[in-house]
């Protein structure tokens, strides 16, 4: 059973992000809330946890997995970034905004499901940005749910959905306000296309790229 740490969203215990990170780097698999929901992580560039993400998760190895970073340098380092990701970054990075750009070679096909394209989030979440700080690898942003199951605002839908035997640490932080989850741009097309839908509006996009997104 996984052991369970309560915390605030707000002001997170540093003690428990400390033994977050001390997961993240054995290879363990952590609970974490972000300002959507709660997600399930773990390090985003080694291949034999990612398997464990999508066994966890019983997702299909088809469907691609998000990540999250520390902020553009890192970014840098995983992706080759454009001008509109820089223009996204200054304006909605931390937030609920996930952009897709083209990988690094360093990043696992496993966890792209071999596509050339990578999902990157920075969320507007102390817990998750205080677990940044201390790593320095990327680590996984899917909800921490089943494979098309309902999105997680609280541990005990978390445990509704997925099997906490298999999660090392989960970092509780109460029930979460019930958010959209991300808005997802691909920007590795022209001109860029909205995936999803979500609480940074299409209007706003399109306006700090002055361009207009397809569909």
């Amino acid at each position: 059973m996984a052991v369970v740490l309560k915390t605030n969203v707000i002001k997170p215990d540093i003690k428990a992000i400390n033994q977050a990170v001390k997961v993240l780097y054995k290879g363990g698999l952590i609970v974490y809330p972000t300002d959507t929901a709660y997600g399930l992580g773990g390090n985003a560039l080694d291949i034999k946890v990612i398997k464990k993400v999508y066994e966890t998760k019983g997702r299909d190895h088809k469907k691609p997995t998000h990540i999250i970073v520390k902020d553009w340098k890192m970014i840098k380092e995983i992706s080759k970034p454009s001008i509109h990701a820089r223009l996204l970054f200054d304006n909605y990075f931390p937030g609920p905004l996930t952009v897709i750009l083209r990988k690094d070679k360093r990043v696992p096909n496993i966890l792209t499901s071999n596509l050339k394209t990578i999902g990157i989030r920075i969320p507007d979440c102390a817990v998750t940005k205080l677990i940044s700080e201390k790593v320095y690898f990327p680590y996984t942003t899917p909800s921490a749910n089943r494979s098309r199951g309902n999105t997680p605002y609280s541990i005990k839908e978390v445990a509704n959905e997925i099997d906490l035997n298999k999660i090392d640490l989960v970092i509780d932080c109460g029930t979460l306000a019930k958010t959209k989850p991300s808005t997802i741009i691909d920007l590795t097309t022209k001109p860029p296309k909205v995936l999803r839908d979500g609480p940074i509006s299409r209007s706003k996009i399109e306006e700090t790229l002055n361009i207009k997104l397809i569909s």
